[in-house]
């Protein structure tokens, strides 16, 4: 995966335990399903200067990074000013998005217009489908903290994501970990190429580890796979998928 990413979850709600994140969930199938190789997750606080110190680092060591949250009417959304601040830049009223809220609120109180609020040099990134487009600056993707509303900006701009498909495969086995983790190493040794993932689960009869292989490169996948089928007894597999 050449694409590095990372996810910034902007919220008190979050950290307090008063509110359960699923957008870093969402977001992390969304990128490795584009190729894209998810590096950090980091939650932090409605705190402008919190937000300005992550986003500086973020964008400088991932490709792509990703906002969710803080970007509402209210006192605690400070979100676009923590990004206008990252970078020196001003918070402006763009034009654009104040005739959207606008032509959907009406008049505008302050509260209403700091919705049209976006760091100077900002762009507006959207399919056409989009009522309010999403905001874009340098290499920031600033996304509601609304799980729905983040899940149909993300659907309508994937495809500036795309990068090499990811094969994957699961092997469901009925084996303990340690027995397994000597074979995954040899595995690993011999096909640099590919990833593999062992994950214990309990109470299920049929099986106890499912292991992940995968890899850009789907004959290196192949060979992995049945090497591990070949290696582990096949009354142990209990089946694969993908």
């Amino acid at each position: 995966m050449s694409k590095t990413a990372g996810i910034i979850i902007i919220g008190d709600e979050i950290l307090s335990g008063k509110v359960q994140d699923n957008n870093a969930f969402f977001m992390a199938k969304e990128l490795w399903s584009h190729g894209i190789h998810l590096s950090r997750i980091s939650i932090i606080p409605d705190d402008i200067d919190q937000i300005a110190e992550e986003v500086k680092i973020f964008s400088g060591k991932f490709d792509y990074v990703f906002t969710s949250g803080g970007i509402g009417p209210t006192h605690d959304d400070v979100t676009i000013e923590g990004i206008a601040k990252a970078f020196k830049v001003k918070t402006i009223i763009d034009k654009t998005l104040k005739e959207i809220v606008e032509k959907k609120l009406g008049t505008l109180s302050p509260e209403k217009l700091k919705m049209a609020e976006a760091p100077e040099g900002s762009e507006l990134v959207s399919n056409g489908n989009l009522s309010f487009p999403l905001i874009k600056f340098k290499n920031i993707y600033i996304f509601p903290g609304i799980p729905e509303l983040l899940r149909k900006k993300f659907f309508a701009i994937e495809s500036l994501f795309n990068e090499p498909h990811v094969h994957l495969k699961k092997i469901y086995i009925r084996e303990s970990e340690s027995e397994i983790a000597p074979i995954l190493k040899n595995i690993l040794e011999r096909s640099k190429s590919v990833k593999i993932g062992s994950y214990p689960i309990m109470n299920i009869k049929d099986y106890s580890i499912i292991v992940t292989i995968e890899s850009l490169d789907e004959v290196s996948l192949g060979g992995a796979v049945q090497e591990l089928l070949h290696t582990v007894p096949e009354e142990n597999i209990f089946k694969v998928e993908g």
